[in-house]
């Protein structure tokens, strides 16, 4: 294969999914300081302000989720990793290619399942429904398990072996 025909519709995903994580992590930073703001000196509680500012770290988690697999900023320990031979290193790229793309896919069945049941009901405080509120979940695993599938044919892709000139 010449080319990755995913790869260029990832890289303009990941440029629209940066500007969402920070927007939603000064929000969430704002609507938790304007809750303990009204209730620690106005003495007024805004019920909703924990759903709200949890719903924008599950976005930045979520929608993130993708960006974080192709850049391989996910958690894993380095301590052994760093010091195998390459060929042990390739060996365990693949093996955490199958787990991740395993768990994607425990994830959205769980997901499914979980949506199928409850995503009819309303949230407590802010009566935002739970599709609305966990949708972001969703859309974060679908785009993670079609980085996944772009990693896969990433495999496939011809190296070019020429330096370039410096």
């Amino acid at each position: 294969m010449e080319k990755n025909i995913l790869r260029p519709f990832m890289d303009i995903l990941e440029k629209i999914i940066f500007p969402i994580q920070s927007v939603c992590i000064y929000c969430s930073v704002l609507t938790v300081f304007i809750t303990v703001m009204a209730r620690e000196v106005f003495k007024y509680s805004i019920v909703w302000g924990y759903e709200i500012a949890c719903f924008f770290v599950i976005v930045l988690l979520f929608i993130g989720m993708p960006v974080n697999l192709h850049h391989n900023t996910n958690l894993k320990v380095t301590a052994l990793y760093d010091h195998m031979p390459p060929k042990m290193q390739s060996a365990m790229n693949l093996l955490h290619f199958v787990i991740i793309t395993f768990v994607l896919i425990l994830m959205a069945i769980g997901f499914k399942g979980y949506m199928g049941k409850v995503g009819h009901v309303a949230l407590a405080a802010s009566k935002f429904p739970n599709w609305l509120y966990y949708g972001s979940i969703g859309i974060g695993i679908f785009l993670s398990i079609l980085e996944m599938i772009t990693e896969f044919l990433d495999f496939f892709v011809k190296k070019d072996n020429k330096q370039t000139p410096q």
